[in-house]
């Protein structure tokens, strides 16, 4: 690639400043606009934050169907969030056999979030405790790059509930 053709080709770093910047301002319409450039030069973050865009609403109508397709996008960029933020959309539209399965990918990509929302999901079910309790404990041992300190919290809270039963 010749270097006018480089300065020509936007940053991706830069489309995610200005969206964060047009957010701010509450100009959700160019962050959007931003981020689907993003999305389109296949970067996984901007595929996942338009997918986020579209789950909302936000700068652009709802619609689950756009979000599904940047989220497996992103998954099959390799970013585990993808996964994970299309189970929890179909999970909160009642599709609990999809969001299993797409946390299941999440995990398998080694999301602590992940294992945190389908041990919930096993809890609930009877006689899930024992894997909901498992899925928790994988989560603790996960590093600080696949699991933030607030989620590690949250397992470790959710562990100590189960086992007090």
């Amino acid at each position: 690639m010749t270097s006018a053709k480089r300065d020509k080709t936007p940053d991706t770093n830069r489309l995610f400043n200005e969206a964060d910047r047009y957010e701010e301002m509450g100009d959700f319409r160019n962050a959007f606009k931003c981020l689907l450039t993003a999305a389109q030069l296949g970067d996984s973050w901007g595929q996942v934050n338009l997918g986020n865009f579209y789950a909302a609403g936000t700068g652009v109508g709802r619609d689950l169907e756009k979000a599904a397709y940047w989220y497996k996008k992103a998954y099959k960029n390799g970013n585990n969030d993808g996964a994970l933020n299309l189970a929890i959309d179909r999970k909160n539209q009642g599709n609990l056999r999809s969001a299993v399965l797409w946390l299941k990918k999440a995990i398998a990509m080694n999301s602590g979030p992940a294992c945190i929302e389908l041990a919930k999901i096993y809890d609930a079910r009877k006689g899930g405790q024992k894997a909901a309790a498992n899925l928790l404990r994988r989560a603790l041992r996960m590093s600080r790059d696949n699991i933030s300190d607030d989620a590690r919290d949250q397992a470790e809270s959710l562990l100590r509930t189960m086992t007090k039963m």
